[in-house]
C-alpha cells in the first residue's frame, strides 16, 4: 500500500494506492472516489458479527460497520475524506506501539491493525460524553482525522502535558492519564467547568486545534435562530 495526504491542513484527503489483492478498511461514508478496479464490501462489527459489534461498540450505529476496499488489479486508487474540515495524520502502529484514539477520529486502517473498545473509566474521557476510546494495536498504519490542524507533541517525565480533552485525538498507550476539572476552560456555550487531562510519562499525543463540540453547539444555536424566524443562509445570498 502507498498513500499520500493532500489538501492539508484545512481540507485534507487521503489518497491510497493498492496493489492487486491489497485492502484498506474505513469508517462508513469515508470514500470520495475510487477507480474501477476497486471492489468493496461492508461488514457489521467486522468479521466477528454480533460479537464483534459488542466488542467494538462506539458512540453511534455507523461505528459498528466497517467498509473494506480491495484492489482487483495493480495501482488502483481510493480517495478518503473525513466528515468535517481538518487534517489527517498517519500513525504507524507497528512503530508507535498500541495507540488510544477517540472513536470519532479514526478514518481508515490497514487490515492487520486491531481495534478494541477501551471500557475503563480512566481512559473513557471526553467532555462531550458522546465519544468512546478505541485501542489500536497490531501491524500497519491507522489514519486519524482532526477538526482543525493536527498538532503533535511529545510527553516526557520532565515535561507532562495538560490538555482540554475535547482537543484530544490520540495518544500512545504507555502514557499515564489524570482527569481533572478546570474552571479556566469554562465556556459560555457549555457553562460550568470543563475537563482537562494531564498526560505524564513517556509518549506522544495527537491534538486538534479546534473544538468540534463548540462548533456543533454553535451550529445548533444558529438552527434555533433560523427556526424562530432569525436570519438564515439564504438571507445573505
Amino acid at each position: 500500500m502507498q498513500y499520500s495526504i493532500e489538501k492539508r491542513p484545512s481540507y485534507a484527503m487521503l489518497e491510497v494506492t493498492l496493489a492487486n489483492g491489497e485492502q484498506i478498511q474505513t469508517k462508513p461514508g469515508a470514500m470520495m472516489t475510487r477507480t474501477a478496479g476497486i471492489g468493496n464490501e461492508s461488514n457489521v462489527g467486522g468479521d466477528e458479527g454480533v460479537t464483534g459489534m459488542v466488542k467494538r461498540a462506539v458512540s453511534d450505529e455507523r461505528g459498528l460497520v466497517d467498509n473494506t476496499y480491495y484492489a482487483e488489479a495493480d495501482d488502483e486508487q481510493v480517495t478518503l475524506v473525513p466528515e468535517h474540515p481538518g487534517d489527517i495524520s498517519a500513525i504507524n502502529v507497528s512503530e508507535s506501539g498500541p495507540i488510544r484514539s477517540q472513536s470519532g477520529s479514526l478514518l481508515a486502517w490497514e487490515p492487520l491493525v486491531e481495534r478494541s473498545t477501551e471500557f475503563n473509566n480512566r481512559s473513557n474521557l471526553f467532555s462531550s460524553g458522546e465519544l468512546t476510546v478505541l485501542g489500536l494495536s497490531g501491524q500497519g498504519h491507522a489514519f486519524v482525522s482532526s477538526y482543525g490542524s493536527m498538532h503533535e507533541q511529545d510527553v516526557t517525565p520532565e515535561n507532562p502535558l495538560i490538555v482540554d480533552e475535547d482537543h484530544i485525538v490520540a495518544w500512545t498507550a504507555g502514557l499515564n492519564l489524570n482527569r481533572q476539572k478546570d474552571g479556566s476552560i469554562k465556556s459560555t456555550v457549555f457553562g460550568g467547568e470543563g475537563f482537562v487531562t494531564e498526560f505524564t510519562g513517556e509518549g506522544h499525543v495527537w491534538l486538534q486545534t479546534r473544538n468540534p463540540m463548540t462548533f456543533a453547539v454553535g451550529g445548533a444555536e444558529h438552527d434555533d435562530d433560523e427556526s424562530a424566524g432569525g436570519p438564515s443562509v439564504s438571507d445573505f445570498i
